[in-house]
């Protein structure tokens, strides 16, 4: 590269930045008195997310941070019991050391992810509905040193430890109401843990990477891998991208909906952090309870997987007509495939504010569809984010040709550094340093992606390629189908055959003949279930993720 280019290369993310400074509002929320007591403190702790927090404390101290049921926090109270949280892990060992969080959508929560990275921690996310057993498969993968659990999950936490040994996660800090229960050696309430420590930031630790985060992938093939993130790989350009293209501004009210031990509600929270920003926290997502939310906290944006799309547009409409949403900026979906219909349906009633990505715990964000693009250019999943690099390739790692397809790899500075304690699969997953969670994609000639499935869901039916995802977004085009999923089952003349699992639509019939008609007319005879099956709901996983290997052995 000639000094030339670097020049222009310089010049052109500098006019980003601000770009994005200004568009976000993040620099007019900017305060000369507060710049001097930030910068002081920010010398004396160790670079990471948690500066924000920081910086947003001395800026603008008494604004709205964080809201959680009945309970609120200003910028200056939140970073007062961040550096609480942080002494008290310190103190039982988390610092620059795994630390397991086992908790619902609650304050202590977003409290956690600041301290830890306060002090160098990672964060081993533990989903609050595991069973014992996989709780005691974490905890010996990841082997924390310290636990923050939730009082309601204290007994399944404290069983999977049994399973375990003991001396993992020795130190607990229980969050939340025990009533008078007694707890075990090494266990703390809260409230206790934190009222011994000083409000003031912990000191700068040695030895330390600036931690981070293992999220256990949700496990619809096996078992779960750990996929490991250092809070250094952040992926600023894509991030500030998206937060450019979407609108993300230092006034939005952003609603959380998602499980926030998994990747994408954590990684919102943290952009709306960065900004100055305010996160209302919902513990349990229930379609009129969102709405409510909207209404009472006036929320401008909000994170859904698109299951609460597809219950949010089932609602009836005196039910949606009872709620003021017309604080809603924008709407993100994310996690599952967005169908074409459940887009279509939502913008209907709530107007052109839904917007779509793809990405993955272990790829970080990468492409981004707009509120037009869903209609427009059915099925997309938009095109590459800034600092994204895709490739899609054939089997033998060759790339395809536009509208060909291929599984999906990607090079950014997102990219975990790994499975946790698994290289094998780690190498299984790249190519030439790209990565591929085994998604099959297409690419128009525009440059918009496609997802077609993931690579084990693919169906080979006679030596034909079938990709369920088409089909599915098809049959929910019917009025009468609310919810579907497409799975390939053995067939001995053909190899595998089309099984379709349907919910249908309150009020609504449709025949197992019907659901073939409707395929019949639009797609190719080979593309048609030629098994039916109705159910109340799909099975899924926390994120929204339909889990096809529960569906592939059922019956027909």
């Amino acid at each position: 590269m000639s000094i030339l280019e670097l020049v222009k290369g310089r010049a052109a993310r500098a006019a980003f930045v601000a770009r994005v400074l200004r568009g976000t509002g993040f620099a007019g929320a900017l305060r000369v008195r507060g710049l001097a007591p930030f910068v002081r403190a920010a010398r004396a702790t160790r670079p990471g997310p948690h500066l924000a927090v920081m910086l947003h404390a001395r800026m603008n101290p008494a604004k709205e941070a964080l809201v959680d049921g009945d309970r609120r926090w200003s910028w200056r109270e939140l970073d007062r019991d961040i550096n609480r949280l942080a002494h008290a892990l310190a103190a039982r060992g988390g610092a620059n050391a795994p630390v397991a969080c086992m908790l619902g959508n609650s304050a202590e929560y977003v409290l956690a992810q600041q301290a830890l990275a306060r002090i160098g921690g990672t964060a081993v996310q533990i989903g609050y509905r595991s069973k014992p057993a996989e709780v005691a498969y974490i905890l010996e993968n990841a082997e924390p040193a310290v636990a923050i659990v939730g009082a309601a999950h204290v007994d399944t936490f404290a069983a999977g430890q049994r399973a375990a040994g003991t001396t993992h996660a020795a130190r607990v800090i229980v969050a939340g109401d025990l009533g008078a229960a007694d707890l075990p050696t090494g266990w703390d309430r809260w409230a206790d843990a934190l009222g011994r420590e000083p409000a003031d930031a912990p000191p700068v630790l040695e030895r330390h990477d600036g931690g981070g985060v293992i999220v256990y992938t949700s496990g619809t093939t096996g078992k779960p891998k750990g996929a490991a993130r250092n809070w250094k790989q952040t992926g600023l350009d894509a991030v500030a991208d998206l937060m450019l293209q979407v609108g993300l501004h230092h006034d939005d009210r952003h609603l959380v909906t998602c499980p926030l031990y998994h990747s994408a509600a954590p990684a919102f929270v943290a952009m709306m952090m960065s900004l100055g920003a305010t996160t209302v926290l919902m513990e349990h997502f229930e379609p009129e309870a969102a709405l409510a939310l909207v209404a009472r906290e006036r929320v401008t944006s909000t994170l859904v997987v698109p299951t609460m799309l597809v219950r949010i547009g089932a609602l009836p409409d005196e039910t949606l007509r009872r709620y003021d949403t017309s604080s809603l900026r924008w709407v993100m979906s994310a996690a599952a495939p967005l169908p074409t219909e459940a887009a279509r349906r939502f913008m209907d009633r709530f107007g052109p504010v839904l917007w779509n990505f793809y990405g993955a715990t272990e790829t970080g964000v990468v492409t981004l569809a707009g509120p037009g693009d869903h209609l427009a250019r059915p099925g997309t999943v938009g095109r590459a984010l800034r600092g994204n690099e895709v490739r899609l390739l054939d089997d033998v790692g060759q790339p395809v040709a536009p509208g060909e397809v291929g599984e999906l790899y990607v090079r950014n500075s997102m990219l975990i550094g790994g499975y946790h304690k698994n290289p094998e699969a780690t190498e299984r997953s790249q190519r030439a340093g790209f990565f591929s969670v085994g998604d099959l994609a297409r690419v128009d000639g525009d440059g918009y992606y496609y997802l077609e499935s993931r690579k084990h869901d693919m169906v080979i039916s006679g030596g034909v390629n079938i990709y369920p995802r088409e089909i599915e977004d098809h049959l929910l085009t019917h009025p009468a189908i609310l919810d579907v999923a497409v799975v390939g089952v053995p067939d001995p003349e053909w190899g595998e055959t089309l099984r379709a699992f349907v919910v249908v639509r309150p009020g609504h019939q449709v025949t197992a003949a019907e659901v073939g008609d409707h395929c019949r007319t639009h797609l190719a005879d080979y593309k048609r279930p030629r098994q039916v099956v109705f159910l109340d709901e799909l099975p899924r996983n926390p994120t929204g993720k339909v889990l096809k290997r529960e569906l592939r052995g059922h019956p027909a």
